[in-house]
């Protein structure tokens, strides 16, 4: 059962099954928002075959595969395999061309409005139990199995911001930590 995005703003856990499939701006594929918010969008977007992405001019994007260990890209006609455990971070200006399998990849697209916020991120390997640090935007599984509050976390889960303190547990799970910080501020250390 699908939430719209109005139901999806009220949870702090939200599952690729939790968002409805919409297309893409540009008609060619298929994505999943699991939470938008003035300054960012995080989505769940399918690639198959040879994908030319949308343009979105004052956007900057991170992208990360989910589904699959690397992705080729082509951004502003320079290859790139992009891996899991690096993602890549771009301009939605750029003329970006994706590369799949057709059976299809799935990818993490982190969209984050250029003057609002200026997004970071970084991909770990995680054992045992993780504190899901509160001033983290976004905590995404990417890999693995894990579990927040004893219920499964699927690949693709994203833990938002919360006052709520969280803990992930997990044998082993790659997971992907997004921060915002809004524009003109300098990052905490």
């Amino acid at each position: 059962m699908s939430l719209d995005l109005g139901a999806l703003a009220d949870l702090d856990v939200v599952t690729p099954a939790d968002a409805s499939p919409e297309s893409w701006a540009n008609g060619l594929g298929v994505t999943r928002v699991l939470a938008k918010r003035l300054a960012w969008r995080l989505s769940i977007a399918e690639l198959r075959g040879r994908m030319p992405f949308s343009a979105f001019p004052g956007i900057d994007r991170v992208l990360v595969p989910l589904s699959a260990p690397t992705v080729a890209l082509a951004v502003d006609g320079v290859e790139r395999r992009v891996t899991r455990e690096r993602g890549i971070r771009f301009r939605g200006e750029a003329r970006v061309v994706a590369t799949a399998d057709r059976g299809g990849v799935s990818v993490v697209n982190l969209m984050v409005k250029r003057g609002l916020a200026e997004p970071a991120y970084r991909v770990e390997l995680h054992r045992g139990m993780v504190r899901v640090d509160p001033t983290a935007t976004l905590t995404v599984l990417l890999a693995g199995a894990a579990t927040v509050d004893d219920l499964p976390l699927p690949p693709g889960s994203a833990l938002l911001q919360s006052a709520r303190e969280r803990r992930i547990r997990c044998e082993s799970a790659l997971i992907a930590r997004f921060d915002l910080t809004p524009s003109g501020d300098e990052p905490h250390p």
